[in-house]
């Protein structure tokens, strides 16, 4: 039998950390403030997956129509009784709670987004309620801009706040912001815009959200100049929450410039750093549109990450087979490389369809102890289809990660010099759970096309 080293139950022992809240660990007492909120990368489930897939029945009613009360009860269920003593807490219902099955959007007296009384008939609070009940945690929706028809379509009064309309808060140009161009810009210079964000705050607050995903946010999703410069009203939305008293998780998407970076970290907790994971096909996602683009998108973006705000990679999707659009191979690169990079990792797929590769890959603590110790893995050289990545552990071990991303079997070597030491060291094949034996300055190992080997050594 083999006797497992002393450092190899120290990484056993570091991955039961996975399942400690946030608010009870070293960092979360570190003096962040409001960056509590996202100590560590966050973990839980996202609707846009699904909503957002051709796969057949999935959006029966038309696309975008998986999202309802009925399906995001089951997905908290799933969760609750699969994930949650994983680390997994947040439920994230993305577009369209406020959309018609043709996807209208409905709006209150206030002008403010309302619930869709088909997709959701008890309610975003009654939802929200249900989640927490679940012990997890309730994430909403909205993109950034004042919708067109809140101006179009009327002129609302704002809430609590006397003298202000709705048409006093965009430029009289009418000019166009969001990813979309679906929205008005929103006109900072008058009080009246902040007191309207300050509303819609009130309003998720109140009916208990944690989480709120802004989406379509400039400088970013390919678009770029003032009208789409939307700083002002990220800042707008943390201001408004810190007002409330409530702690809740700003997110912000997608293809976010990182030329705004420290923008971005004092007004959010996480910036998507490319496009939709989704492929918008009869899968959920493919591995060329666009799972392999993060390899080499994610370098730049690193070292910015940390307590109280880290780099999106976007949707996890390797929980269900064929639904996932993915070899297996290409699932543990993805579980794998989203893992050790600090990502958060927040699930996309039919939670209560997992495969047991799917309950494989989301549930092994080993490997999520690597995502949640907050240490980023980095590239030796990002510029090949062959790359190695690695981080320096906690325990004081390395995790080393080579991949493939080219279609022919490569053979990938990791030099121990590139990680700062050299001489024989212990490796290990982590998601095989098996001891490799002694490696001097190196070790080197075919890899399938889109494949990996994710690797602990000491």
């Amino acid at each position: 039998m083999l006797r497992r080293p002393l450092t190899y139950l120290l990484g056993a022992a570091l991955a039961l950390t996975v399942t400690v809240p946030a608010s009870a660990s070293p960092e979360a007492d570190s003096g962040y403030g409001r960056d509590k909120l996202a100590a560590l990368p966050y973990m839980g489930w996202s609707s846009w997956s699904m909503q957002s897939s051709k796969y057949p029945g999935l959006n029966p009613k038309g696309d975008y129509s998986w999202l309802s009360e009925a399906n995001v009860i089951k997905q908290t269920d799933a969760v609750a009784s699969k994930l949650k003593r994983y680390g997994y807490e947040y439920i994230n219902m993305d577009a369209g709670w406020w959309a018609d099955w043709a996807w209208n959007f409905g709006y209150d007296e206030y002008g403010r987004p309302t619930p869709n009384k088909e997709r959701f008939p008890r309610g975003m609070k009654w939802m929200a309620d249900y989640i927490h009940e679940k012990g997890l945690k309730a994430g909403i929706y909205i993109p950034v801009g004042l919708a067109k028809g809140v101006v179009d379509n009327g002129d609302f009064p704002v809430k609590d706040a006397p003298g202000c309309s709705t048409h006093d808060l965009v430029y009289p140009d009418k000019r166009t912001t969001n990813g979309w161009d679906s929205s008005y810009k929103i006109d900072f210079s008058n009080p009246c815009s902040q007191k309207y964000i300050d509303s819609i705050a009130t309003m998720f607050a109140d009916w208990g959200y944690d989480f709120l995903k802004i989406d379509g946010v400039g400088p970013g999703s390919w678009k770029s100049g003032p009208q789409y410069d939307n700083r002002d009203e990220i800042a707008a939305y943390r201001k408004a929450f810190d007002k409330t008293g409530r702690k809740v998780h700003i997110e912000i998407s997608w293809s976010i410039d990182i030329n705004y970076i420290e923008d971005w970290k004092s007004s959010s907790n996480g910036w998507r750093i490319d496009t939709d994971v989704e492929c918008y096909c009869s899968t959920l996602v493919t591995w060329e549109s666009s799972v392999n683009d993060r390899w080499k998108d994610l370098p730049p973006w690193i070292q910015h990450s940390g307590p109280g705000g880290w780099h999106d990679l976007d949707t996890l999707n390797v929980g269900n087979g064929e639904m996932d659009g993915l070899t297996v191979d290409e699932r543990y690169s993805y579980m794998t490389f989203w893992a050790i990079t600090a990502s958060p990792l927040y699930v996309g797929d039919d939670v209560t369809k997992l495969d047991d590769l799917g309950v494989k890959l989301l549930t092994n603590r080993e490997v999520l102890a690597l995502n949640q110790q907050g240490r980023p893995a980095k590239p030796v050289d990002p510029n090949t289809d062959q790359p190695v990545w690695w981080a320096r552990n906690k325990d004081g071990s390395y995790t080393v990660a080579l991949f493939n991303l080219g279609s022919e079997a490569k053979t990938v070597r990791a030099n121990w010099q590139d990680f700062g030491f050299d001489g024989r060291k212990h490796v290990r094949d982590v998601w095989a759970d098996k001891y490799l034996g002694k490696h001097r300055d190196g070790f080197e190992a075919t890899i399938p096309p889109h494949g990996t080997k994710l690797l602990k050594v000491w």
